[in-house]
This record gives C-alpha cells, structure tokens and sequence, in this order.
C-alpha cells in the first residue's frame, strides 16, 4: 500500500489535533486534510479518529499510526542531517570510468582532489564497457574520440593527448631496432576492434602485413603489457614515452592526436563531490597538466 502522503497527514493531524493547524503546517487545504484520513482510513479499513467539536482524537489505531510516523519523522531527519553534512564534508565514493591510458593524467587530479577532500574514496572503473551514467553506473566518464552527442550528459574538453608508435627495450635486444624503411618486417600489437576514431589502429591495420600483427585484445591493459615486455611494437602517448627510458620512439611521418572528454549526467553537476572534482580539472593539476574545460 503507497499511502506515504496520507500517513504524513494523518500523523501531523494527530499531533497538532486540528484541520486548521494541520492544513498550515503541510501548506494545503483543510479539504485535502480530511481526504487524505478517509482515504487512509477506507485503505486500513479502520477509524483512526474520533471527531468532536474540540479537534480530531486518535483511537488505538490512530495512535499506532502516529508511532509509525514519529519513528519514520525521527528517521527521515537523522538521514537528512547525514546527508547535508556529507556533502557538506564531501565524505562518500566518487565513481571514474576510463580507460586505462588516461589514468596517468587522472591521477594528480586524484591525489589533490583526496588531499582537499580526505574523506572522499574514488572508484576507478577501467572496464571497456560504456558505463550508463543516467543509471547511476558511474558518477563521471571520460572518454577519448570525437565529441560525445548526448542529450542527458554535460559534455566538457578534458584534454588533448599526443599518440606515437614506441617499442621497448626488450623488444629491440630480441628484433632489433624498426625503422620507417622495415616496419613491414617487425611485430605489431593492436586493439582487435577497427574502429574509424582510432587512427593509429587503423594505421596498423592498413600499413603491417596482416601476420606481423602477433597480439590482438579488446582490453589497453593487456596492450600495454605486452608493449612493456616487449612482445610488439604498439601506440603510447608522448608523455609515457618522456617518463619512461626504455620505451623508444619509432620515427615515422604519422603521429596522431585524440581528444579526451569529461561526460557528466545533467543532474550530478551540481552534486558537490561532483562539482568539486570538475572545479580541479578547470583549474588544472598541481603539476601542470594542461587540461581544459
């Protein structure tokens, strides 16, 4: 029984005894007041109060109901107080999805966003899968190829990231250094989806011999390990590729870039765990990634 309406009705006009009051303090007419109790009394198939010319009395069922309301009263406030004071301390679970080669860049964001906010957890969502903000699957999304077209979700600039062909070390002291001149004759790693918003896979797909690329997988991580343990030549950002000395440039004519972009649902904009993250990547990092919104 959805009676919730009528059960606050009934509990206020137990209290305050009154049509007149009881209509004031709900801020409606004393007519709803009295339609509300017939209803709940026609749904309960009892009489919840006894009507004389001082006000309205509650009979035994009446003052069970009244129980009932100041228990669910006491309770609905406790949940509101906790519930401003968490937003207000920024104390909960604050959800990313992403995928993994943007978490280098994500994670200065994080460290000063937990420094600010140390009550704040964050919850990295690495799966490749498109999590569905408007079901709540995840608090912000960032995601990498051409603009996001939604009508639920604010869409923002999060970043641009430069893209080049690299191999490891240990991939050079097995194969031998590539060059521009004998790609076609070295081992290749790529994502097995083609799809056109990934230039540098399709550069793979249409420059390598189909039996040079080795390794395939749905999965960046899986990639990107096997770049690191040099089994094939693969796709890393430029700023990886700066931090890291053993993976080495190819030198080639393509380099690529992909643009990264911040989807957050309409209504969690304004949500403060929320907004206080976007604020940091408007502002920029603390080391300098130059991110804009």
């Amino acid at each position: 029984m959805n009676k919730w309406t009528e059960m606050r009705t009934a509990y206020r006009l137990g209290k305050l005894g009154t049509l007149s009051a009881t209509a004031k303090e709900l801020g409606i007419h004393r007519s709803t007041v009295m339609r509300h109790v017939d209803v709940l009394e026609e749904a309960l198939s009892v009489k919840l109060f006894q009507r004389n010319d001082r006000g309205y009395i509650p009979t035994e069922a009446g003052l069970e109901v009244m129980r009932l309301g100041e228990v669910t009263d006491v309770q609905f406030s406790q949940f509101a107080n906790k519930a401003i004071s968490r937003e207000n301390e920024l104390e909960g679970k604050l959800s990313i999805t992403c995928v993994s080669e943007l978490a280098p860049m994500l994670m200065p964001l994080i460290m000063e966003y937990q420094t600010r906010f140390p009550k704040m957890q964050v919850d990295i969502l690495g799966d490749i899968r498109k999590f569905a903000l408007e079901y709540g699957e995840a608090d912000i999304a960032i995601r990498m190829g051409p603009k996001p077209d939604t009508l639920d979700n604010i869409v923002f600039h999060f970043a641009t990231i430069e893209l080049q062909l690299c191999v490891h070390t240990k991939y050079i002291e097995r194969f031998g250094m590539p060059y521009d001149h004998n790609l076609s004759e070295h081992k290749f790693i790529a994502l097995n989806e083609r799809a056109s918003h990934l230039p540098w896979n399709e550069w793979v797909y249409n420059q390598i011999p189909n039996e040079n690329i080795i390794l395939t997988s749905s999965a960046g991580q899986v990639l990107n390990y096997a770049l690191h343990n040099g089994v094939g030549i693969g796709v890393s950002t430029d700023e990886t590729i700066k931090n890291n000395s053993d993976l080495i440039e190819v030198n080639i004519d393509e380099r690529w870039q992909i643009d990264a972009w911040m989807l957050i649902h309409r209504d969690m904009l304004n949500i403060p765990k929320v907004r206080k993250f976007v604020d940091l990547v408007k502002q920029g990092t603390p080391v300098g990634l130059n991110l804009s919104v």
